[in-house]
């Protein structure tokens, strides 16, 4: 799934675990459930997520984002 996002726009996801997340342009912060860090994703980055609970996608900048089920 791609997904274009304004600032401050947001995605939540339920049982993330194995999906990739995969920034084309832009900034994102994600949060998930239970986890104590949180990730910080730029252009040309990307991250697994882990956990079973909900997550949290938003994005800081204009950001195009690929999200992935593994």
């Amino acid at each position: 799934m791609d997904v274009s996002l304004a600032p401050g726009q947001f995605v939540t996801l339920e049982h993330g675990r194995g999906v990739e997340i995969c920034v084309a342009q832009g900034r994102l912060w994600i949060t998930e459930e239970s986890r104590l860090d949180d990730i910080w994703l730029s252009a040309g980055e990307s991250a697994s997520l882990h956990g079973d609970g909900r997550a949290l996608i938003e994005a800081v900048d204009a950001s195009r984002v690929h999200i992935e089920k593994n």
